[in-house]
This record gives structure tokens, sequence and C-alpha cells, in this order.
């Protein structure tokens, strides 16, 4: 589920649509989380797919951490490709914002952290000052160690803002970043159901 103060917008009609955030999303905030609506496929499901739905599957489906192929239901299959992007996956199945990310600002990954294909080359127009001018499954390596200490900033971050996907995120996940107060109180929720 992408972080629910985003809608989307057209963009032109190379690129297609983009996320845009309709309120500050600050640094730390989770911005999207896989939640029981989204389909995690293999890539021999993803190739069993039948062609005459006429999917495109490299435009809408990402490959996560573990190798599986990601279709979110929502607009989180809308979030476009920067060089330097302001969210980024987290080892944990869930992404984060690693910038402050103003209302009215597009919600950007960068695609070589997102598991492409082995050989997928795609061209950039994302306008970063350091815009690499191609994208390639080759560079998820240099990516992946160059947007670690940003997230390693943003997780600093995360239990001192609002985080509407927390019912998304599982405890076990938590546990390992070792962040005790990274709970229901200090988000402001009361999880806790009571009896009726």
């Amino acid at each position: 589920m992408i972080h629910p103060a985003t809608e989307l917008r057209p963009i032109d009609p190379v690129m297609g649509f983009g996320v845009f955030a309709t309120a500050p999303i600050p640094r730390g905030a989770i911005v999207w989380a896989l939640d029981p609506l989204d389909r995690v496929l293999t890539r021999a499901e993803v190739l069993a797919l039948p062609a005459a739905m006429g999917f495109d599957a490299e435009r809408h489906l990402w490959i996560d951490r573990q190798g599986r192929y990601v279709l979110a239901w929502d607009l989180a299959r809308y979030v476009n490709h920067s060089c330097r992007p302001n969210c980024a996956a987290t080892a944990y199945g869930w992404e984060i914002a690693v910038a402050d990310i103003a209302a009215g600002d597009q919600l950007t990954n960068d695609y070589a952290d997102l598991g492409m294909t082995p050989g997928e080359t795609l061209a950039c127009r994302c306008n970063a000052p350091d815009c690499r001018g191609v994208v390639q499954s080759a560079q998820a390596g240099l990516i992946r160690a160059a947007l670690a200490e940003a997230v390693a900033v943003a997780l600093d971050c995360a239990a001192g803002v609002e985080q509407p996907l927390r019912p998304l995120l599982a405890e076990a996940d938590l546990a390992k970043l070792g962040l005790g107060t990274f709970g229901p109180a200090i988000f402001g929720q009361n999880l806790t159901r009571k009896a009726s």
C-alpha cells in the first residue's frame, strides 16, 4: 500500500503517470508496504500470463530483494525512476522516504535498486543533476551500496514521524531493526482492540 498522502498525476506521453505527494512526507516515513491486496508472483507465473491480457510486466512489476515479482494494486506501480530517488527499498520488504518530500513532489525510486531483470537497460530522463543517462541491472550493487547510508539515516528518523502504514509492518521486522521504541505508542496509534 502506498502512503495515503499521494495521488496519481499525468506527466507526459512518454513517462505516462507519476505518484505525487499531496502533503509533506518526512524522511523516515514508510512510503510503501506490501499489503494483502498486492500480488506476489514467481517468474514462472509472470511468464505464464496470457498474452491476450496485454499486461506490460516490465512497466508494472518490480522484483523485490527475495527475487519475487510484485504487482501493487494501488498507485505504487506508477512510482517513477530517478537517479536521485527520494524513496528506497529496505531489506524488510517495505520502502522508506530517504529525503523530505514536499507537497507536489513526485515520489521516486532508483529502478536499478528494484531488481531489474538481468541485462535490462532503460534510457533515463529524470533530469537529476547526477543523472546516469541509462539505468541498468548491472548498476544494482553500486546503487544499493550508495542508498544504504540514506536508508540508515531514514530509519533513524522513523520513530519520530507519523507512520500511517504502521499497521502493515511486521513486528518481527521491527524487532530485527533493534528499534524497541518503534511501536504503536511512538506513532500515536492505539492498535489494541478492546473487548466488546
